[in-house]
This record gives structure tokens, C-alpha cells and sequence, in this order.
């Protein structure tokens, strides 16, 4: 699936608000993007300092009707291994703060992370054994459109993909294992195979479900990925579209601060 490049069309629908904010995809691991275009055009552009996320920021004013955005795709399969040697002290010390999502120093986070850690120090064993505590203490359901915080994932015990990636995202911060979120979307299998059978598909949003998942930064600086709510270690199939890196945002429009949780869907904003 890595030869097929597929046509992506998304449009926003103008609402009640004041501004639309979306993260536009990049070309990166998991993905080639080209022939990107957004209509209308002449929409204000900043960077997420954090991640690198290229946001876009529109007045809907300046909207007619919708938003629009088209490019191509090349997705990619994405796989990384693990150094045996790497020790969990090849890390600096605080590499990620908390935030309102994941919290390693939530004592409960600490008590679990310590009690499955123990006195091991290899690396590859620790992130293992944290993932499959996580598989093994967590249910998959209640999908939410929104972010589950590691809170809810450890009070519930009943949670999304979301919830999965905050809960072992503050397991491993509690250990100072740095990782981050991968948020975008799945491609739904029946429309997987129709991109591989006829090799050019357009897709929009009903044909994708929005998903998230966890990347491990390792010692040598590569990214390391986890789905612990679909049991993929290390490996990530060529089946989604990532539009953003990160949770827990503040964006600065025109000298207001707006926090917002996580850049999948687009996000309406009214003036604070």
C-alpha cells in the first residue's frame, strides 16, 4: 500500500463562531503529502513551537460558506525496533511536563508505573511491560469525538484510544520516558481495499474514523510507535491519515489565548 496515492477532500461547513482552527497534514513518517490546497485561500498560518503542527487559523468572516482543503497522500507502513542495549538511563532527567491529559505525577500513575517497573532498567522491557499493562488494565469502549484524560482512563477503567495513549503516556512519564500523542484518523478497511484494487481513491470524511495514538522518543531521538487500543507494538499499518502531534494547545488570536485540547476536526472559537 505504500505505492498507492490517494485524494483527500475535506470541507468545514461555516458555523456559529468567530474563528476556524485546524492543523493541516504533514509529510512525515507515516505519510507523503503533496498538492496541498486551501480554499479560501489567503487564511493565516502558524506553527505549533511544541511539535512543529502547521495551524491554520481562518476569521469566518472572511468564509462564504465552508472551508476547503485537498491534497494527495502517499501513505506509508511504519516500523521501528528498539535497541536492546538502551538502558532507561540514556534518558536526561524531565524531558515532558505534565499537562492536563497525561500526568506522571499523579499518585496513582506513580504507585502503578513503580509497581509494574520495578527494579528493571532496559528500556525495551520497560516500554513493553507498561504496554501490556495497559492492554491488560483497560477496556476498549465509549468512544468519544473528544480526548480522554489519563483521569478518566484510571478511575473508568473503560476508555477509547485516546484514553489508552494518555494513561501510558503518564505511566511512562513517571519513569521518564519521554513520548508524545499521534492524533488523525483511520482509513475504514472496506475503502483500504477498494485504494489498493483500483490504486486512486477519493476520500472524505465519512469514509475515515478519527483515532490516536502513542509515540515512544527514544534515546537516539527516532519515534518509537504504540497502539495500545488496537495492540500495535512497534508497527503501524499504512491504513491512516495523521494531522497532528501533541495534546493540551494554547493558541494566541489576535492577543487572546485559546486552549484547545487536540488538532484532529476542525475547531470553531468564539471571541474570548
Amino acid at each position: 500500500m505504500n505505492t498507492v496515492v490517494t485524494k483527500i477532500s475535506f470541507s468545514f461547513p461555516k458555523k456559529r463562531g468567530d474563528y476556524l482552527v485546524f492543523s493541516l497534514p504533514q509529510t512525515n513518517h507515516y505519510q507523503n503529502i503533496i498538492n496541498l490546497a486551501i480554499t479560501p485561500s489567503g487564511c493565516k498560518k502558524t506553527a505549533d513551537k511544541c511539535w512543529g503542527n502547521k495551524i491554520v487559523i481562518l476569521t469566518l468572516n472572511d468564509v462564504k460558506k465552508e472551508v476547503k482543503i485537498d491534497f494527495q497522500i502517499k501513505l506509508k507502513p511504519y516500523s521501528v525496533t528498539i535497541n536492546k542495549n538502551y538502558k532507561i538511563t540514556n534518558y536526561s532527567k524531565n524531558v515532558f511536563s505534565p499537562n492536563r491529559f497525561i500526568n506522571g505525577q499523579d499518585q496513582k500513575i506513580v504507585k502503578i508505573a513503580k509497581g509494574v517497573v520495578g527494579k528493571e532498567r532496559n528500556l525495551e522491557t520497560i516500554i513493553k511491560n507498561l504496554y501490556l499493562f495497559t492492554r491488560n488494565y483497560l477496556t476498549y469502549g465509549k468512544p468519544t469525538a473528544g480526548l480522554y484524560s489519563y483521569k478518566q482512563a484510571i478511575e473508568e477503567r473503560m476508555t477509547d484510544c485516546g484514553g489508552f495513549s494518555t494513561f501510558l503516556a503518564s505511566l511512562l512519564q513517571t519513569v521518564n520516558i519521554p513520548s508524545r500523542l499521534v492524533v488523525g484518523f483511520l482509513i475504514k478497511k472496506d475503502w483500504v481495499s477498494r485504494i489498493l484494487t483500483f490504486n486512486f481513491s477519493l476520500l472524505t470524511f465519512n469514509f475515515l474514523k478519527i483515532h490516536a495514538w502513542l509515540e515512544v522518543m527514544l534515546p537516539n531521538k527516532s519515534w518509537f510507535p504504540i497502539d495500545a487500543s488496537t495492540s500495535k507494538f512497534g508497527q503501524i499499518p499504512a491504513n491512516r491519515l495523521v494531522t497532528s502531534f501533541g495534546c493540551d494547545f494554547n493558541i494566541k488570536i489576535n492577543n487572546s489565548n485559546y486552549q484547545i485540547d487536540l488538532l484532529q476536526k476542525p475547531v470553531y472559537l468564539s471571541k474570548n
